[in-house]
């Protein structure tokens, strides 16, 4: 699957949409359509750059503060893994994903090798606006918690979150890494 195809799953289907790269001082922001995107996902990767996207889409171009957040499309976790993380290995955070979903009867969801972790999304047939998005993701916290699956509790509920596009690399190892799509919920 392709970027293009991924976001266009996961994000809303109206307002400004922002890529991001955050491994230059300068931790440039680009806004637009996800026809416009595509060039700059390509070339940030393309001059070694850590690319991300928005997860919401927003009011203006210029500002990705979630004062700024229209509608979002998804929950998302983000799952951190290897040595001093919540789970040892990625192995053991699908595997706690797993009885996750097994406990909670949530939906299979898209899981996404960051390179370092996973990140999960459960993509929504429809956009929500902002208010009403926050209020599920805040309860997916809560669940999580409540379960004992030990997610990123920053980012979840976040409406300015960026995470890895997949089919980027992720450049911060000494070995840069796939960001890949390993499952489609």
């Amino acid at each position: 699957m392709e970027p293009l195809e991924f976001l266009t799953a996961v994000l809303p289907t109206t307002g400004v949409y922002c890529i991001a790269e955050l491994s230059t001082k300068k931790k440039e922001h680009v806004y637009g359509t996800l026809q416009e995107l595509q060039p700059h996902i390509e070339r940030f990767n393309t001059e070694k750059l850590n690319t991300y996207f928005a997860l919401a889409s927003f009011k203006e171009a210029g500002s990705r503060l979630a004062s700024n957040a229209l509608h979002m499309r998804a929950l998302f976790a983000d799952i951190d893994c290897g040595k001093g993380k919540a789970y040892p290995t990625k192995r053991a955070a699908v595997e706690a994903l797993d009885a996750f979903l097994a406990a909670t009867g949530m939906p299979t969801p898209w899981t996404v090798d960051s390179g370092g972790g996973v990140h999960v999304y459960w993509p929504f047939t429809a956009e929500v606006p902002v208010v009403d998005w926050k209020l599920t993701a805040e309860n997916l916290k809560r669940l999580c918690k409540q379960h004992g699956f030990k997610i990123d509790m920053t980012v979840t509920a976040d409406a300015a979150r960026v995470l890895r596009v997949p089919g980027t690399t992720n450049w911060r190892y000494e070995y840069p890494k796939p960001v890949a799509i390993k499952t489609q919920g």
